[in-house]
């Protein structure tokens, strides 16, 4: 990935988009595949990827697709063919096709990585934390205030900081993680999802060697202490207790979890029309990552309707 660090100085940019996320990067190389030039601002010393993979069905790869970036990452992926739903409580189980829709998921650092690739050099900056915004009194134009005291002036900001409710807190919690093989995974091509005593366990094949798993459940994951919630080990340790009577091989699966990919979350919820009501700083500001529904569901969704997700799964794009 090329970026370059943020120096203290004032610059002049037609187009400033604040974060390096799914949803900036993806932002600004859909502006350069439009001959659009822009400058992606990330608070971090680095790009670095929030959570462990995301889902994405057809209308998000054909997004990937008009990016030019759908083909390699797809390389880097196995199709979900099949989703099954397994009730631990009552010994039911449901199987159903993926159908016509083509469901995949992506390691969200392959996915930052590959977005920042197809971008010209010198489009990211790290180390730039926006402090302030104002419009310029003669050109109505944004001003951007870093936290080293330099200017950034600009046409339009695209960002996702905008002045909305804070977002509520469910009675949801949830833990990511990635587990890898030595050999192949026993998945094979399906999206699997348990469930017992109101605990659900998800788990999606990324490719034949590596699993995408998360565990959501009301509360009963214990790990809102943030000694707990910080510490890699403690999550797995307090999730492995939470999963004791789930099948041997998903037990063992978080076990052997990598450590660096567990995060836990506390699951919160936006309502879509604060997205609407919410008041945007000046006409010349939008913001790039919806956000309104919650990062993570009771059911095993594969993606559809997350942040980001929704980003790279809009229906404009949608190809007759």
């Amino acid at each position: 990935m090329d970026s370059t660090t943020c120096e203290k100085g004032d610059d002049d940019y037609e187009i400033v988009i604040v974060g390096g996320g799914i949803c900036g990067l993806a932002t600004a190389l859909a502006l350069h595949r439009k001959g659009l030039n822009s400058v992606v601002l990330e608070r971090a010393d680095c790009l670095r990827a929030t959570g462990s993979a995301i889902g994405l069905y057809t209308n998000g790869w054909r997004a990937l697709d008009q990016l030019r970036v759908g083909t390699k990452l797809r390389q880097k992926t196995i199709t979900i063919e099949r989703g099954r739903k397994v009730s631990l409580d009552n010994g039911t189980t449901q199987e159903f096709p993926a159908g016509k829709e083509e469901v995949r998921c992506v390691r969200r650092n392959d996915l930052i990585e590959t977005l920042a690739e197809g971008l010209p050099a010198g489009t990211i900056r790290c180390g730039c934390h926006v402090i302030g915004v104002e419009m310029d009194k003669l050109t109505s134009f944004p001003i951007l205030r870093l936290h080293d005291g330099s200017v950034i002036n600009c046409k339009v900001i695209i960002d996702e900081s905008l002045k909305l409710k804070p977002p509520r807190l469910s009675q949801m919690e949830s833990v990511r993680g990635l587990t890898n093989y030595q050999d192949e995974h026993s998945f094979g091509n399906a999206a699997i999802q348990m469930m017992k005593n109101q605990l659900i366990l998800g788990i999606l094949p990324i490719d034949r060697k590596c699993v995408h798993w998360f565990l959501s459940g009301p509360g009963t994951l214990r790990a809102r202490d943030y000694g707990v919630s910080r510490d890699p080990l403690l999550i797995r340790e307090t999730t492995l207790y939470d999963v004791k009577e789930f099948p041997a091989e998903t037990v063992e699966m978080i076990k052997n979890s990598d450590p660096a990919s567990l995060s836990y979350t506390p699951i919160k919820y936006r309502a879509p029309w604060d997205l609407l009501l919410g008041h945007h700083g000046g006409s010349r500001r939008c913001n790039a990552c919806d956000g309104a529904l919650p990062r993570a569901g009771r059911s095993c969704r594969i993606g559809r309707r997350c942040g980001s997700r929704q980003m790279l799964g809009r229906s404009d794009v949608h190809q007759q």
